[in-house]
């Protein structure tokens, strides 16, 4: 009976901390950490086919896109020794090239 009372008061007590620094934070802007990986590409492709590698979808072009706007200006295809952004979302694959990209 007591561990079952003393799990709750810490359960409680956590609870209770999560909310209070969400309602600290609810005012103040939350920083996260970033949600991509950067690479360096070793030969001029294209961000479809980026996206093909690191998503499965050559459709989710988009997300590489605009995590690059300022680097490749709209262009589609990303130059030789350029770093750029990788998304990371619920369909990326780390480390596409032990994925077999080996071109």
């Amino acid at each position: 009976m007591l561990k079952r009372v003393l799990t709750f008061t810490l359960s409680l007590s956590t609870v209770s901390i999560l909310f209070l620094n969400t309602i600290a934070v609810a005012n103040e802007k939350v920083i996260l950490p970033p949600s991509w990986t950067t690479t360096r590409v070793t030969y001029d492709i294209t961000v479809e086919e980026l996206a093909q590698r690191y998503y499965g979808d050559k459709s989710d072009y988009k997300l590489i896109l605009e995590a690059n706007k300022k680097i490749l200006g709209g262009s589609h295809i990303v130059p030789k020794n350029v770093e750029i952004k990788i998304p990371i979302t619920p369909k990326f694959r780390d480390q596409p090239e032990k994925l077999g990209w080996n071109d």
